[in-house]
């Protein structure tokens, strides 16, 4: 245990100093953009303006990135302060969950929490491997699924419910109990063919254009366009205003105009899988075909193609005529 407290005391030091970073550098933008107006406004101090603005510019810039350093140091310690806690429970344990280990006996994956205790048979569960990868390339976040019967780990479970899928982060540790214990691991293994900066070629992609985010978007570039129309008249009047009014709305009409461009979502159609691009990263994913065990159209609130993995199944939002390139391209994927 004093080990996983040294690491959440470092966790929290790297968290708080990131995070105040990341507020400094909130704040200095601020000023910058005071500084900005000031100078449209035809301050006379202009040196003392100039000299601000370079200071507050360089403080976002220097705040914000060790902002985003010290964050990345806070999750790789709140990692390590993560394997500390397994570790001390035993060297066959792993997190499942907040507060819920798994740990690998002899003949029963056992998995508890607080006071509930169930050991599942060996034979009764199966692993897959996975590696999750929210961009087209090798690289991505590889992790162990394990499916276990509904009937260990819910309540008043029926016969036919579906099994429940538990998910470790994958380590050489837990992949080393896993052979220890002669258990088989399906899916795709880390390392398997070495190459992770391997470039993936696209063959296709398909755009799904967002209705509601381009109406929003295109009302936002009317404004904006409205202001740098109406800045013309309100120079006439004073220069520095207008000036202001002018850089403002020339703004909001550019970036209006790359978020209506970006409220779409997409399907790529690599040779090496597929890659469906959300609004967030967090929403976007690469399947491999090697994971892909077939395609099928489906119907839910709106039209998807479902791509069926042996650990479970990903709905993926379905273009026009995307479907149909798959079908004719991988018609082995998409047998109906």
């Amino acid at each position: 245990m004093e080990e996983s407290k040294r690491c959440r005391i470092h966790r929290k030091i790297w968290g708080a100093f990131g995070w105040t970073c990341i507020v400094i550098a909130l704040l200095c933008m601020v000023g910058l953009l005071v500084v900005l107006v000031m100078i449209g406004l035809g301050n006379e101090r202009m040196l003392l303006l100039g000299s601000l603005c370079a200071g507050t510019a360089g403080g976002a810039a220097l705040f914000g990135l060790a902002g985003l350093l010290s964050v990345r140091r806070n999750e790789m310690w709140y990692g390590r302060e993560t394997d500390a806690l397994e570790r001390a429970d035993g060297e066959d344990s792993f997190f499942i969950g907040e507060e819920t280990l798994a740990t690998f006996e002899k003949d029963a994956l056992v998995i508890h929490g607080g006071k509930q205790k169930t050991a599942v048979p060996y034979e009764k569960i199966r692993l897959f491997s996975v590696c999750t990868r929210r961009r087209a390339r090798e690289k991505g976040e590889w992790s162990v699924l394990i499916e276990v019967p509904a009937s260990y780990v819910m309540k008043r479970a029926k016969k036919e419910e579906a099994p429940v899928l538990v998910q470790a982060d994958g380590k050489e540790r837990l992949y080393a109990v896993l052979r220890k214990r002669g258990l088989e691991l399906l899916g795709e293994l880390p390392g398997k063919d070495g190459a992770q900066e391997k470039k993936f070629h696209r063959l296709e992609k398909f755009d799904l254009p967002d209705p509601k985010k381009r109406k929003r978007s295109l009302l936002f570039m009317l404004l904006g366009g409205a202001a740098v129309c109406g800045s013309v008249g309100v120079a006439f009047l004073t220069v520095p205003v207008g000036a202001v009014i002018a850089v403002a709305g020339l703004y909001l009409l550019g970036r209006s105009a790359v978020n209506f461009l970006c409220a779409k979502q997409t399907l790529a159609v690599y040779g090496e899988g597929l890659y469906f691009k959300g609004n967030s990263l967090r929403e976007s994913f690469f399947l491999k075909w090697e994971e892909i065990v077939s395609l099928k159209p489906a119907e839910t609130e709106i039209a998807v193609i479902r791509a069926e993995c042996l650990y479970g199944a990903y709905d993926i939002p379905r273009p026009v005529g995307a479907y149909e390139y798959l079908k004719e391209k991988f018609p082995e994927k998409c047998a109906e």
